[in-house]
């Protein structure tokens, strides 16, 4: 039973998510920091942290409960979900990077100052 609740809640609610994310779609707060690429990215990093939520439950469920697959199983899982963690974490970066070129840039050109 638990497994059907898990497989049904995570992909509730992770899925609508990344898929929103991978469209482009996100809140205005976030769309005005970030760029369209970077929402595409942190879309990805959810489909893959979707992935890395069904993999235990689908290996009990498929019936691998021996010990190498309860060894495999959650050293997968951990895999996939700090890959997605990188994903999110290069994206972040990605955006910090290019805010500061930017603002040296508009520095460098004078843009803002006063006379």
């Amino acid at each position: 039973m638990f497994l059907w609740a898990w497989l049904i809640g995570w992909s509730a609610f992770v899925l609508p998510l990344s898929i929103a994310s991978l469209r482009g779609w996100a809140p205005r707060r976030v769309r005005s920091r970030t760029t369209p690429w970077s929402i595409r990215v942190r879309g990805v990093a959810l489909l893959v942290m979707w992935v890395g939520g069904l993999v235990v439950p689908l290996g009990r469920w498929g019936g691998l409960v021996d010990e190498e697959a309860m060894f495999l199983l959650p050293a997968a899982q951990a895999g996939l979900m700090l890959f997605a963690a990188g994903l999110i974490s290069g994206s972040q970066l990605g955006d910090r990077f290019r805010r500061r070129a930017a603002h040296s840039q508009a520095v460098d050109q004078g843009v803002g100052e006063q006379l």
